[in-house]
């Protein structure tokens, strides 16, 4: 994946730099990480201690920051069995928010997935179902409120650019469309944006999730279907690999199809449009999404 331009660690305020230097000691050194699509800070601070810390920040008034503090809202919450880094503490001055974590150890996952790569993801999605049902944390969004505005697609296409098969399918992907929101429910907070790029491998394989900005509440399995979707699953067939999975399999097969289809108008509608300045290849990554849910919904509905 191309990497997104960032903004420079020195760009952030003198006062929110010496917040952290109070909280946790003398930066002496700062390395940008790639991945995701955001413009702010985002990267790894070296202490004068010796400890390592994961820094993002934006612009207060930004785009991304009603993101960043649902994140630190999640993030704080998250059960201590859930495979994530710890919140170290967020602060917000001078026009910037700030939040700082633990950092996860390990790398990011190959894109295509490897067998065991992808087998830590699938393992770490079935702890993260277990800890977090029901949800921990209190008023976050629906799956179907998070989606609100950004789906609806197939009921009123007007100028879209279909392809053959969704023209030949459209009258039941607008049913399925009509009630997704009574279908895809459930009491589990999801991460909802389970990339390859926000999951880390350690050396002894075991998988941990970041960046939580995207939260949700919604059935056990939907994060299963982001994750099968958000990246490149090389040779593996996503319904193999959904069915085999004890999320997937308990699955209620109508469920699937109605979130598969609402993912598929997202990405639809969003495919064509060029991506953010500084993130054009985010255009690429939603192409990615549309053809490989186009592929499994075909499959599910051959």
């Amino acid at each position: 994946m191309r990497p997104t331009r960032r903004r420079e660690f020195a760009e952030l305020p003198p006062s929110l730099v010496a917040e952290v230097e109070r909280r946790l000691g003398a930066v002496r050194g700062f390395e940008e990480r790639r991945g995701g699509f955001s413009d702010g800070v985002l990267g790894v601070a070296a202490l004068a201690g010796g400890e390592r810390v994961f820094v993002k920040a934006v612009p207060a008034d930004g785009g991304d920051a009603d993101a960043y503090r649902e994140e630190a809202a999640v993030s704080a919450a998250l059960p201590p069995g859930v495979p994530a880094p710890r919140l170290l503490f967020t602060d917000e001055r001078d026009g910037w928010l700030l939040i700082c974590s633990e950092l996860a150890p390990g790398r990011v996952p190959h894109e295509p997935w490897r067998p065991e790569e992808l087998a830590a993801a699938l393992d770490l999605l079935t702890v993260c179902a277990r800890e977090l049902t029901p949800a921990p944390v209190d008023g976050l969004p629906t799956v179907a409120a998070r989606m609100k505005g950004r789906c609806e697609l197939w009921q009123d296409p007007g100028s879209a650019r279909l392809g053959a098969w969704e023209r030949d399918h459209l009258a039941r992907l607008a049913e399925a469309e009509r009630e997704w929101e009574s279908l895809v429910t459930g009491d589990t907070m999801l991460h909802f944006d389970p990339r390859f790029d926000n999951i880390l491998i350690d050396e002894r394989g075991t998988a941990r999730l970041v960046d939580w900005g995207r939260a949700c509440v919604g059935p056990d399995w939907a994060d299963l279907v982001c994750l099968l979707l958000e990246s490149e699953l090389g040779d593996p067939d996503p319904e193999e690999v959904f069915t085999g999975h004890p999320l997937g399999r308990r699955a209620a097969p109508e469920c699937v199809d109605a979130l598969l289809v609402t993912l598929l108008g997202y990405w639809t509608r969003t495919a064509v449009l060029p991506g953010p300045a500084h993130a054009p290849h985010l255009r690429e990554r939603r192409e990615h999404s549309r053809r490989a849910t186009l592929a499994w919904l075909g499959t599910r509905w051959a």
